[in-house]
């Protein structure tokens, strides 16, 4: 079996050598090419950590769970200060930015909510089951319209209530939430999965996290699609590992 290759942090080429250990007793690595020093750390997102291995996997496993965990909790369980664990929740929240999805293929409902005094825009997919959440300035239909269109299959049905900033959208369906949630002449056509969507983010901001600042609310929203959209635990918890050891600019600064 060959031996593991180690890439450069910083030139990005193979053949680094070990060279000693850093102050935490942490391996270092010596890049043949341009001479440069690093840990395994170096260029990611626990760049300039003095926390432990075992603290970063245990943030990870707690920020995985369905329900995820507060910055002061995460905090007494780490042992560290409160502002530390404030800030983990926020390095992590930061990875899932680029898992957010593109297109919701098949069918999709549609639906506006209020957060932090800011509309949000909230599409979710049943073919796929996949959500996506966009914060819009306003529910106008020049707002709403080329959203949903750009986002949705142009092959699937879009379903809505009857609020006015959908009207013109093709292949449309809608259900009339002052009298029922399910239309009766078609019991296919309700939003009661975006209902669901909307719930699970609520309970998250309300219960978890007591209220979100409204400048944090676009990461907390890509929070609430990667929870939602990767249902397995062990699949969160392997997707941020790896996005953790990401070569990338440090997260800490």
């Amino acid at each position: 079996m060959s031996a593991r290759r180690i890439f450069c942090r910083f030139c990005g080429a193979a053949g680094s050598h070990r060279f000693g250990k850093d102050r935490q007793r942490r391996q270092r690595f010596k890049c043949p090419h341009c001479s440069k020093i690093f840990t395994l750390r170096t260029r990611t997102a626990k760049s300039g950590s003095q926390l432990s291995d075992e603290q970063w996997r245990m943030a990870l496993r707690l920020f995985s769970l369905r329900a995820g965990m507060s910055g002061t909790d995460l905090s007494a369980v780490l042992c560290v200060h409160r502002r530390t664990g404030q800030k983990l929740n926020r390095i992590l929240r930061r990875l899932t930015v680029g898992l957010r999805p593109r297109t919701l293929p098949g069918v999709s409902e549609w639906d506006e909510s209020m957060f932090s005094k800011q509309w949000v825009l909230g599409g979710v997919s049943r073919q796929s089951g996949q959500c996506l959440l966009q914060i819009v300035p306003n529910r106008t239909e020049e707002t709403l319209v080329p959203i949903v269109e750009r986002h949705s299959d142009p092959e699937g049905f879009v379903f809505t209530d009857e609020w006015g900033g959908y009207i013109n959208l093709l292949r449309h369906m809608t259900v009339c939430h002052a009298r029922e949630f399910v239309n009766p002449q078609a019991t296919f056509v309700h939003t009661n999965t975006q209902e669901g969507v909307w719930g699970h983010a609520k309970a998250l901001s309300w219960h978890t996290y007591r209220g979100i600042p409204k400048p944090s609310l676009p990461q907390f929203l890509c929070e609430i699609m990667f929870r939602y959209n990767i249902r397995s635990y062990q699949t969160r918890f392997s997707v941020l590992s790896a996005l953790l050891s990401r070569k990338t600019n440090s997260l800490l600064s």
